[in-house]
């Protein structure tokens, strides 16, 4: 047997796995090539057929969720199963109003999940320096990869189905035709979302995805992609068919939604088989069949993380494998509010309109229209039709719709707090952060199971990073400060670090006017730095007065990472080149060196700076002490002004900083006690632009 390069989108170059089972060379192997796509399909219909019920509660919360909420399932008409939904006929004169409180209801959980990002780490493999840096370089990665292949567009994507149909699923794989537009190489680490029917499994009884046997991910492609992609490997005409499109979803469904999907298409079923799953795998294995053919095979686990390539997110456990959505508890609530709603408008339509009553044949009832100043004749001899008296709607109508609404809220767990209001008589700022953070915790199940997602999809990708990346690659770093930098990394710099750690509750909403009340506090009782402070804000009009103030912090540790790559050689030759007894990063006039020395002391804390040579932890403390010299002799050169106070925090700065010692051959300053200098309560210092 021959192995098979070529694959399709989602699986392709994967690693060292030998043993394909494509274009079989004797008659054996085409009999255990068939056999595989006849196990293939049989278990792909038995999959199907074993989540028929699941699947019709899915066709019905994404009907409600779009607002056709007047669907029944034709199971409830017919003894077949099926999951085929359609809108009963109702007279023209019955009302259907609908008023959609489910979709705004997952809009709102969508934005809660999605406001936080979860804070990834990477946990070092031993104490030893060298994998303490290894383990920095796995959070630098798979920060550029979260930003540069937009992981948080897919994985809102996953949360939107895990929050209607209660499971979501997020694919992770390397795709060697892809492009790393940072690096311009071939292979690349793909991130897709993928839906709950394109995933079957065998066993609806287990929770956790990986300890499924195997698993299918069928995909319905197009004759035209089908034709380009898998031409080099297939033997034989396939069959294209309309009904394909819509074995995966139904076809009334998407007729329901109004959108067409009549196209000559076929199924690709992608197989994953766990290893000691099936006698014929018992070292796991992959592989894809087109039609009736197979396009790609291996007789062993292709990916060296050993896990499905696919991250399952739950919305609501169940106690089976998929997950439960909120929208199946709020159907019946909801159907309830929509005929409640209906039933009232219709009696304002008969107030408004009344039904009469009369002798037959007194009038001719089709011309009793609703035109203004017309004449009705009525035939002489008849009395006048008069209206049918009309009774008032009870008041418990509209306490039932109170109770209702009421009842929705418990059970989407959204009050008046999640709406942007605030419960009668409440007006204490601790009270109601605490009614909102009570809405916040019925998700706490739901922010687990996506934190463990990405957690998982973190893994998988730093995996491929120590398995592909065989030759060194860009990576651009942002910092959280701002900065940017590029670093070049290969994949045995990971030296096998790739244990990925998620901070539990990382990714639970903050409440940001809270957050921006509680900072201003801090900010006024001195605890924070106002540069900082503005930082944490987050308010997009001071971006630009942040920016301003950030100049100096930037500058700053621009000077971190010239003296972190500072060698000795760099050093000889610039003593031997300037021999007034100068540092070969100069401190300048310009610098506000309080933000410098706070700057430079914040890295010398780091993990970073500790692992750095003598020679240029010897430069860090050498460049610190000439900023307090350089600021010690611009206070001693300016006079003293009586009675103006400091209040700019460069001033709180250098006056905090003027308190620590000082080198033995500098002198003391004046007392500042109260007192600033002259242009000193101005004065930024920012570096040149």
């Amino acid at each position: 047997m021959t192995v098979t390069t070529y694959a399709p989108e989602d699986v392709s170059a994967l690693g060292d796995a030998q043993n394909s089972i494509t274009n079989p060379q004797n008659r054996a192997e085409l009999k255990f090539q068939k056999m595989l796509v006849e196990w293939t399909n049989q278990q792909y219909n038995k999959m199907k057929s074993a989540r028929t019920r699941v699947e019709l509660d899915w066709y019905v919360n994404l009907a409600f969720f779009f607002g056709k909420q007047n669907v029944v399932p034709l199971s409830n008409y017919v003894a077949a199963q099926s999951t085929r939904l359609f809108i009963p006929p109702a007279p023209y004169y019955r009302v259907r109003l609908v008023i959609n409180k489910i979709r705004p209801t997952i809009m709102k959980e969508l934005a809660k999940l999605t406001s936080q990002r979860p804070t990834v780490s990477v946990i070092p493999s031993s104490t030893e320096d060298k994998d303490i840096m290894a383990a920095q370089a796995g959070d630098q990665i798979w920060d550029a990869l979260y930003r540069r292949r937009d992981f948080a567009t897919v994985l809102e994507r996953a949360l939107w189905w895990s929050s209607i149909t209660g499971t979501g699923y997020i694919k992770c794989y390397w795709d060697e035709k892809a492009i790393d537009v940072d690096s311009d190489s071939m292979g690349d680490i793909v991130y897709v979302q993928e839906t709950p029917f394109h995933i079957l499994v065998p066993d609806l009884r287990e929770v956790e995805l990986e300890n499924q046997p195997w698993l299918i991910h069928v995909q319905t492609r197009s004759k035209e992609f089908i034709e380009s992609r898998y031409k080099d490997v297939l033997t034989r005409p396939v069959n294209y068919n309309v009904s394909a499109a819509n074995d995966i979803l139904d076809d009334s469904f998407i007729n329901l939604m109004g959108a067409d999907q009549k196209v000559d298409s076929c199924l690709v079923k992608e197989v994953w088989i766990k290893p000691e799953s099936l006698p014929m795998f018992p070292n796991g294995g992959m592989f894809t069949i087109v039609g009736d053919q197979i396009v790609q095979g291996f007789q062993q686990w292709p990916y060296s993380h050993g896990m499905y390539p696919f991250t399952k997110i739950t919305s609501r456990p169940s106690g089976k494998y998929y997950g439960d959505s909120v929208i199946t508890d709020l159907i019946p609530v909801q159907r309830e509010i929509n005929r409640t709603h209906s039933q009232i408008v219709e009696a304002k339509n008969k107030m408004a309109k009344p039904q009469l009553i009369g002798i037959k044949g007194s009038v001719d009832v089709a011309k009793i229209t609703s035109e203004p100043g017309l004449f009705i004749e009525v035939e002489a001899g008849y009395q006048l039709p008069t209206p049918i008296p009309l009774s008032q709607l009870p008041a418990y109508v509209q306490e039932e719709l109170e109770r209702l609404y009421r009842d929705y809220d418990d059970i989407s767990g959204q009050h008046e707090v999640s709406k942007g209001a605030t419960p009668p008589g409440v007006t204490a700022g601790t009270a109601i952060a605490y009614l909102q953070e009570q809405d916040d915790t019925t998700l706490a199940l739901y922010f687990g199971s996506m934190e463990k997602g990405v957690e998982k999809t973190a893994k998988m990708s730093l995996n491929y990073v120590q398995q592909y990346w065989s030759y060194p690659r860009t990576v651009k770093i942002v910092g959280t400060d701002g900065t940017f930098d590029a670093k070049v990394f290969r994949g045995a710099d990971l030296r096998s670090n790739a244990d990925v750690k998620v901070e539990s509750g990382s990714a639970l909403p903050t409440s940001k006017a809270a957050k921006q009340a509680f900072i201003m506090d801090i900010m006024k009782m001195g605890w924070v730095d106002p540069d900082d402070g503005l930082e944490m804000l987050e308010i997009g009009a001071l971006n630009k007065i942040y920016e301003r103030a950030k100049m100096d912090a930037r500058e700053a540790q621009r000077e971190n990472l010239m003296m972190a790559s500072v060698t000795e050689d760099d050093i000889s030759m610039h003593d031997e080149l300037h021999q007034d007894g100068s540092i070969i990063i100069p401190v300048n006039s310009w610098n506000n060196d309080a933000v410098h020395i706070r700057k430079h002391d914040d890295f010398r804390k780091s993990q970073a700076f500790m692992s750095l040579p003598e020679v240029n932890r010897a430069l860090f403390e050498s460049h610190v002490q000439a900023h307090k010299i350089n600021m010690q002799m611009k206070l001693i050169d300016q006079p003293i002004v009586p009675g103006e106070i400091a209040y700019s925090p460069e001033a709180q700065g250098q006056q905090q900083i003027m308190g620590q010692q000082l080198p033995d051959n500098s002198a003391q300053p004046p007392e500042m006690g109260s007192e600033t200098m002259p242009g000193q309560e101005g004065a930024t210092g920012g570096s040149p632009t």
